[in-house]
């Protein structure tokens, strides 16, 4: 098991929360040009990588998991309110706990379900012989996209933490909340197929994670794209971000 993958995800969190607090201009400007880039990056990587490595498992689960994602990450954007799309659709007679409690619960568990199979697929994804990719591959792909959709999350959250969270210290320990439900997600997935006869366990949450990351990614490309003050911006950084996941193929 490689847990330094954990130990990445976790650190730079954090380390993206802090520079939102000391650099809130900064941060908020250039995160409005990383979101569209970076989750056009991701979904390149689902196209070309994921979804071929997933459907060459001859497990009939497979496309079922993946709607579930996708209908799961719908329920949990009615307690998260969008954020995991870079902005939050919150009700303004909505203040304190009633907003920031089901908003972490919805992020949290998005989170947690997305780490699940960071570890675990290098277990199983070695048993599909003749497939171009190997398990080393995919797991660091997936991280990949993790990575990059998870940091403007977590200078989105340090936003919004800074607007309706006075104490620092409170801040601080929503962000190391948040920061450690991926590790721990991950370190989940890992036990339930170590322990698990089902071999294909760790693809099957692969494909639950996918089917919530495609749900976000395409209605953020949708989002960007139908954005009419920066259109052109905006459809020249989806471009890229198709573009450069493209050739990280070859």
């Amino acid at each position: 098991m490689n847990t330094s993958t954990l130990y990445i995800i976790f650190f730079s969190v954090l380390a993206v929360g802090v520079l939102a607090d000391f650099f809130q201009r900064k941060v908020n400007y250039l995160n409005k040009y990383i979101i569209p880039f970076g989750i056009s990056f991701v979904l390149s990587l689902i196209f070309i990588h994921i979804l071929p490595e997933l459907f060459h498992t001859n497990n009939k689960l497979i496309g079922l998991f993946f709607v579930i994602g996708f209908a799961l990450q719908l329920l949990l954007e009615l307690l998260s309110k969008g954020i995991e799309h870079g902005h939050i659709h919150a009700p303004k007679n909505r203040v304190g706990a009633k907003l920031l409690l089901p908003l972490m619960l919805g992020l949290c568990l998005h989170s947690f379900i997305e780490g699940m199979p960071l570890i675990s697929i290098e277990k199983t994804a070695h048993i599909h012989q003749g497939h171009h990719h190997h398990s080393n591959e995919i797991s660091g792909i997936y991280f990949m996209m993790i990575i990059v959709h998870k940091l403007p999350i977590a200078a989105i959250l340090m936003f919004f933490f800074i607007k309706h969270i006075t104490k620092s210290w409170i801040r601080y320990l929503m962000l190391i909340i948040f920061a450690l439900t991926a590790p721990l997600g991950a370190l989940s997935g890992y036990i339930l197929s170590s322990s698990s006869d089902f071999n294909e366990l760790s693809m099957l949450l692969l494909s639950l994670s996918t089917g919530m990351l495609l749900h976000i990614a395409t209605l953020l490309v949708f989002e960007k794209y139908h954005d009419h003050k920066e259109k052109m911006i905006n459809i020249f950084l989806i471009l890229g971000g198709l573009a450069l996941g493209v050739i990280f193929y070859y």
